[in-house]
């Protein structure tokens, strides 16, 4: 079922009577208000993305307003077919007023719209309806306004003027002589008056946006009862179901970090780490073991692994020796059964010289250039 709906002129009719129980809450209404204190603008549509457009729209319309754009409430009722933007601009403080009035009625606004859209509408024709000295006048689907009777007439002359066909016009006014007599001709004249209470005020234009949006808890509660015991529901199986996920997680880490021990053990000797500090074990063992395999590629370390297969079963004496990054020299005393032997290791350049002073050899071994044993 709907909510009722009424001008908030009329609410004076509703003033909450203290003791009377049919008044103890507030009832949810939706509310026409006056269209004279609402401006009507139309701007390009803005160059950026929509969710921006609230933000922007206040200060593209800043040089068209009398007030700072601060005291201001700005609704963006949607696009129009010249590819532009309607948006309605109403002074912050109307719309404190307008619910004050509510809440003093006893009436909690869900909707509140400009009161000629109570007016019919249908494309070709202009309605005009008479509000309390006021004409109320509907030119399109989300068009209108409100205006003194000689300023209404101006304005109709101006649509009439700018319409590509004349429309129609249906003018309800309580005396005739109101009317110009060049609007007469043609148009629909009658007496009725607007039944506030019989129009249906829609959503597709809702003053209530942003920080004057309504806040029913009441009906709305019963509603969203359903709704919120599907998400504690869906929340609790959520967790049920991480817990489960995290606890089978839980399982294959553990197993995960038994096989990392067990490798490690294989691999390296020492202290068995914990789970959590198996891979900053590997790390640093595998950094000592590349610092090592680096030493012995060094030039003189390599030089001596070189010349081991040369020296084995030499029977020669170690003098002295020097070494650098060129390369290495021997003196070597009892040289004899090693000169008899093939001096050649691959990778590097050999020499002999004598040393008389001690009836000695100097070896020098060089690493051939380009090769990896000089390194």
């Amino acid at each position: 079922m709907r909510d009722s709906v009424d001008h908030i002129h009329f609410l004076d009719q509703r003033l909450m009577v203290q003791g009377d129980p049919s008044l103890s809450k507030a009832q949810t209404m939706g509310l026409w208000v006056p269209s004279e204190r609402i401006a009507v603008h139309y701007i390009d549509i803005p160059n950026a993305p929509e969710r921006k457009w609230a933000e922007l729209v206040p200060w593209i319309l800043e040089d068209r307003i009398l007030q700072p754009v601060d005291e201001m409430h700005f609704v963006i009722v949607g696009r129009c077919g010249n590819n532009q933007l309607q948006v309605l601009a109403i002074s912050q403080q109307d719309m404190f007023d307008w619910q004050r009035v509510a809440l003093n009625a006893g009436v909690a606004a869900t909707v509140m719209a400009p009161d000629f859209l109570a007016l019919p509408w249908e494309a070709g024709r202009i309605n005009v309806c008479w509000r309390e000295g006021v004409c109320l006048v509907r030119h399109s689907a989300e068009g209108g306004f409100a205006a003194k009777p000689a300023v209404a007439w101006a304005m109709i002359d101006k649509l009439t003027a700018a319409a590509e066909a004349p429309p129609r016009l249906s003018i309800s006014i309580p005396d005739s002589d109101l009317i110009p007599a060049h609007l007469k001709i043609g148009a629909d004249i009658n007496t009725a008056s607007i039944d506030w209470q019989f129009g249906d005020i829609g959503l597709s234009v809702n003053l209530l946006t942003g920080p004057f949006k309504p806040q029913i808890a009441g009906r709305s509660l019963k509603g969203w009862l359903p709704a919120m015991a599907l998400m504690v529901l869906s929340l609790a199986l959520l967790v049920a179901y991480l817990q489960i996920t995290n606890n089978h997680y839980s399982h294959q880490i553990e197993a995960m970090g038994r096989q990392a021990q067990t490798s490690y053990s294989r691999l390296f000797t020492g202290r068995k780490p914990q789970p959590m500090e198996v891979r900053g074990s590997a790390e640093r063992q595998l950094g000592r073991l590349f610092i090592q395999q680096q030493s012995l590629r060094s030039t003189p370390v390599a030089a001596l692994i070189a010349l081991d297969s040369l020296m084995v079963d030499c029977e020669c004496n170690l003098i002295a020796l020097t070494a650098d990054e060129a390369g290495m020299r021997l003196r070597i005393s009892s040289a004899k059964k090693l000169m008899s032997k093939s001096l050649s290791i691959p990778g590097y350049q050999l020499s002999i010289e004598a040393d008389k002073t001690e009836g000695a050899i100097v070896l020098t071994l060089l690493a051939s250039p380009g090769l990896g044993g000089g390194k």
